[in-house]
């Protein structure tokens, strides 16, 4: 075990200074997730003249600062590394060595998550601390369930969107499936609105699929919105369906090994 984390912190080491050497590239990454603070400007003009439901424009400032954050800390691309290493035969070379080829790709998405915490967690607790109408609640018990609940949300983010890259080993446009998970996430997950604004049956479909685990879930605890048995029963969901994406996720790459075999890659 200790030899197998001294792989991950090393791996973890060269993420970041792989990191490091693409500024350029990161830097538009981080940008194209900056599509909560477009959609906070829409909904504080139609908050401008009341609340929407139970959200006010301090609620909706809380809301989208802490989505910006979280989309931040579960930002996910495997699946387009995994799309073109196994198209390109590149994943033959991760095969070779002693680890896993997902716990190399998830030490490089670590390295992301450091750089990015770094940068954005000043960031945010600087622009509540300015804005004294957000509508945030951090108390000790709410940051401690939001950083479970953060993990949670990128693993079961990074599960899903590791099985839908797998789907390269039988489909030349795999990356379909990407587009439609991102909608999937948007709407479901609270990227376009907080669920409870959604109308039914959307909102009940939400409840029950993994999307709002993946984002909204962590903002809910922040801001206050759930108390404890909710905020309980919602990490025991994500635990379920981590560990329902995990066998999916076995599944596929043991059947896509013997196909990748199969062509004598």
């Amino acid at each position: 075990m200790r030899k197998f984390f001294i792989k991950y912190v090393v791996l973890t080491r060269r993420g970041i200074a792989a990191q490091l050497e693409y500024r350029m590239a990161m830097a538009i990454w981080i940008l194209s997730a900056s599509f909560p603070l477009v959609m906070l400007a829409v909904w504080l003009s139609l908050a401008a003249e009341g609340p929407v439901g139970s959200f006010s424009a301090g609620d909706f400032v809380g809301y989208y600062l802490l989505s910006f954050y979280v989309r931040q800390m579960t930002a996910v691309w495997v699946a387009w590394e995994l799309d073109y290493d196994i198209r390109h035969g590149d994943l033959n070379i991760k095969l070779l060595h002693p680890i896993a080829p997902i716990h190399e790709y998830i030490s490089f998405n670590l390295a992301d998550k450091v750089i990015r915490g770094i940068l954005f967690t000043p960031l945010v607790i600087g622009v509540a601390w300015l804005i004294p109408t957000i509508q945030i609640a951090p108390t000790a018990a709410n940051l401690f369930f939001f950083s479970i609940a953060l993990a949670g949300a990128w693993m079961l983010r990074y599960l899903a969107q590791f099985i839908l890259g797998l789907f390269t080993f039988w489909f030349s446009q795999a990356l379909v499936l990407i587009d439609i998970f991102w909608m999937l996430y948007l709407l479901l997950g609270g990227g376009i609105a907080p669920l409870e604004l959604l109308p039914e049956p959307l909102k009940t479909i939400a409840f029950y699929l993994p999307f709002r685990l993946m984002m909204s879930f962590p903002i809910e605890i922040m801001m206050g919105r759930l108390d404890t048995a909710e905020i309980l029963s919602g990490l025991a969901a994500t635990m379920v369906w981590g560990i329902a994406l995990m066998g999916a996720y076995r599944l596929l790459w043991a059947r896509g090994m013997r196909r990748f075999g199969a062509f004598g890659a």
